[in-house]
Parts: structure tokens; sequence; C-alpha cells
């Protein structure tokens, strides 16, 4: 296996000149070995091969370094560092951004935007305090019915006690 070929494996088209590169798309980075530097700067954008289509990747920064690749992996002895961003894949991303005009609001427990969770805490004393303001009977007997249950009386405590004194 030869190691320098796997050091810059895909070919990137700059100016019309194909040049061998490596791409780091987590960091959105094209490292290409050079001798003499490339026709390239902010804005352009350059194409890389990709099977039997082309990726067209647009420069938003790029570095000229001399002897910056120390000769491994190339025999070229400058390195062109681009940050680009792939613009064939702009049109398949998903819109991050919403206009949301909101009027009055007038709640203790309001949600707004999209794939969120809503946590709501409650003490027991009062869930019973509000269930006993209101004129569900409904509720009242199953509230005191889980009250009176062994297992929630010895979880609770004494404070069982105290809180069927409130319904």
């Amino acid at each position: 296996m030869d190691m320098d070929k796997m050091a810059y494996p895909e070919i990137f088209v700059v100016s019309g000149v194909e040049l061998k590169g490596r791409r780091d798309m987590k960091k959105g980075t094209v490292l290409i070995p050079y001798t003499d530097a490339p026709d390239v700067g902010i804005g352009d954008v350059i194409s890389q091969k990709s099977g039997q289509r082309m990726v067209s990747l647009k420069v938003l920064d790029c570095s000229f370094l001399e002897g910056g690749t120390l000769n491994v992996g190339t025999r070229h002895n400058n390195m062109l560092t681009l940050i680009v961003e792939n613009s064939t894949a702009e049109p398949f991303k998903s819109s991050t951004s919403s206009t949301i005009n909101i009027g009055s609001i007038s709640s203790d427990q309001v949600q707004v935007g999209n794939h969120n969770t809503q946590i709501t805490n409650i003490t027991v004393q009062r869930l019973v305090e509000q269930i006993a303001k209101s004129k569900d009977a409904e509720a009242k007997s199953k509230l005191k019915e889980f009250l009176q249950n062994s297992t929630v009386a010895s979880v609770i405590g004494a404070g069982a006690t105290a809180l069927l004194a409130l319904l």
C-alpha cells in the first residue's frame, strides 16, 4: 500500500486544474499541497470529484503556507488550506430559522419553538391544595383514594394525614 497516495487521496478542480488533496468534512477544511500557488480565493467555488459526480465547495477562507507540507505524503513543499462549505448540499439542508410572532400570553406554562420538552415540577402539597380549591368532586375523590393507599402513605409518611385534611 502506497502511504503517499493515501495522504492526499481526493481530486479537486481549482480554476480548471486538477489537484490532489484531502477534505475533512467535519471541520469543513480542504488541504491541497502545491508547488505553484493555485488561483483561488474567498468566494470562489472549487469542485471535488466524488465517484462519477462533482461536489461544489464554496471557499470561505484560504491560507497559503510555504513549506507547510514538510514533504510528507507529497513532492510539493507548500500547503493550501481552504475553509469550505458544501454548496451542492445547500438545497437539501433544512431551514433552522423560523419566524414566530406571539401576541400576549397569560399562562403559567408556555412552550414556543420546535422539538422542545417541557418539564413541570409541583409539590404534592401544592397538587392537593389546587385540587382542594377546585369544584371537581371526581378529582378530589381519586386524590383521597390515592393518599389513603398504604404504599403512598409509607412513601409520604405522616404528611399524608395532613394532606388528607386539606381535602
